[in-house]
């Protein structure tokens, strides 16, 4: 009968074994984590500018019947989605296909990480060629979900100015001092990954507090 020739590892190698596996699972979490975080701030904070912006153009189609902003987003919404003026006025109609293509192209981009032209391209072709029922029910999600912040879920907040002196509309990230304060101060976002919640501004009678980068 043979006599097996193989020794049990000493209880000190195993030992040694599992602290390496440790080590590189931490390692690599330390590599990864920051990163996530990193990206997901990234990606919020455009996504919650380019949401903004597609408010205030929503706003200004509202304004061009009402002669007025709203500071109650449903309505706008409601407003771009189903007033009899889009379809008894060729010129309003176009300003809201140009709105759309906005949305679908701003879409394509943050979500397909599409380049611009052919993001514009593509949304241009979705808005002039697909049917209105299956047209609008991909823009109906769509104006749903701009009217909020990404980060906190929370609307926009608005302010309309409509004063014999001024007319104006002020739109700011819904992000506040108690969200930044609470994100902030975990120890995993903040220490170990160097995470920085910040409000993401806003955007006055059209200009915007950023300084606007050329999309690829």
């Amino acid at each position: 009968m043979p006599v097996s020739t193989s020794r049990p590892k000493p209880k000190g190698s195993i030992v040694y074994e599992i602290v390496i596996v440790i080590l590189v699972i931490i390692l690599v979490f330390t590599i990864w984590y920051p990163k996530k975080v990193w990206q997901q701030l990234n990606k919020d904070e455009m996504l919650c500018r380019d949401r903004m912006q597609r408010v205030y153009d929503a706003e200004v189609l509202y304004n061009y019947k009402y002669g007025t902003y709203s500071d109650t987003l449903d309505s706008v919404m409601k407003y771009v989605k189903t007033d009899k003026i889009f379809t008894t006025d060729t010129v309003m109609a176009a300003l809201r296909d140009t709105f759309y293509i906005k949305i679908y192209r701003d879409y394509l981009r943050d979500y397909a990480n599409m380049h611009t032209l052919k993001a514009s391209d593509s949304a241009f072709k979705v808005v002039s060629d697909t049917t209105d029922t299956a047209k609008f029910k991909t823009i109906y999600a769509m104006l749903d979900s701009i009217t909020h912040g990404p980060t906190v879920l929370r609307p926009y907040k608005i302010t309309v100015v409509d004063t014999s002196a001024a007319k104006g509309l002020i739109i700011q990230c819904p992000i506040d001092s108690v969200d930044m304060a609470k994100q902030n101060s975990k120890f995993f976002f903040h220490v170990l990954a160097g995470g920085r919640l910040q409000n993401h501004g806003k955007i006055v009678n059209g200009e915007p507090s950023w300084i606007q980068i050329k999309r690829r």
